[in-house]
């Protein structure tokens, strides 16, 4: 497993009291670790975390959605 220190500025996914939290690692420290997310800022006490880890990157498909499916019939 990597060190906590090498995955700052990375996002990471967070398993804390069985809520999985993804987002920016910014801080590490004994107490707690900061991190951003898409809603906002989050402090995360170290006693309250079950897994750090590197998140795996998303994938996202382009589907295509022929025009006529929206025609009334």
């Amino acid at each position: 497993m990597k060190q906590l220190r090498e995955l700052i500025g990375k996002e990471v996914e967070i398993v804390a009291n069985g809520i999985v939290y993804k987002g920016i690692l910014k801080d590490v420290s004994e107490q707690a670790v900061s991190m951003l997310s898409t809603s906002g800022w989050l402090e995360i006490m170290m006693s309250s975390i079950n897994r750090i880890s590197e998140a795996a990157p998303q994938v996202f498909e382009t589907k295509y959605i022929d025009p006529s499916f929206y025609k009334d019939k």
